[in-house]
């Protein structure tokens, strides 16, 4: 990181920054020795000074295979929003970024019901999408449950504009989501 008055290191601001993205992209380590990046929803919390992040995909296929072999993976989070017509403190543009790095475990629902049922309860509101209950299902869905534990040493955050609070983070966003409202018009 070139520009260190970007980088966020409060975990509380990291989590606000979490809460506005919509989509992690994993990068995997592939066969070819290319890195396979796979846009993917998500949920995540925070616990014992952890984050923890899910995923969820089908028990086989690419991503499985591949993380089977080697669990190393980086999750990518990012928001960039422009507006060429409206600076805003003298930019013409806004982004957000969260990279971590950690091991992916894959949760089998039929193993590990209760971290599976965290993770899948979790996927949901992420994407600000009702979730279908777990236990109202017939089953337990054929799929995996990626969970992803990082210490915050493990995790970088950057900001175009410093935050120093969650109020100044909130004022921001309110403010930027005016001027995109603006920009659409």
């Amino acid at each position: 990181m070139i520009n260190f008055e970007r980088e966020v290191k409060d975990p509380v601001l990291i989590e606000e920054m979490l809460k506005m993205f919509n989509i992690v992209n994993v990068d995997i380590n592939g066969d070819d020795g290319y890195p396979y990046v796979v846009p993917l929803n998500f949920g995540f919390e925070v616990k014992d000074n952890k984050f923890i992040f899910y995923t969820h995909f089908m028990k086989r296929g690419l991503k499985v295979d591949l993380i089977k072999k080697n669990p190393k993976v980086c999750l990518e989070f990012s928001a960039f929003n422009d507006f060429p017509d409206h600076k805003y403190k003298g930019h013409y543009h806004d982004y957000r970024s969260v990279i971590a790095k950690e091991t992916m475990k894959l949760i089998d629902g039929n193993k590990d019901y209760e971290t599976f049922k965290r993770g899948y309860d979790l996927l949901y509101p992420c994407n600000n999408r009702e979730i279908k209950p777990l236990e109202n299902r017939p089953a337990i869905p054929p799929m995996y449950i990626g969970m992803v534990e990082c210490d915050l040493a493990n995790i970088t955050a950057k900001s175009e504009f410093p935050l120093h609070s969650v109020e100044v983070f909130r004022l921001l966003m309110y403010t930027l989501k005016k001027l995109i409202k603006r920009k659409n018009k």
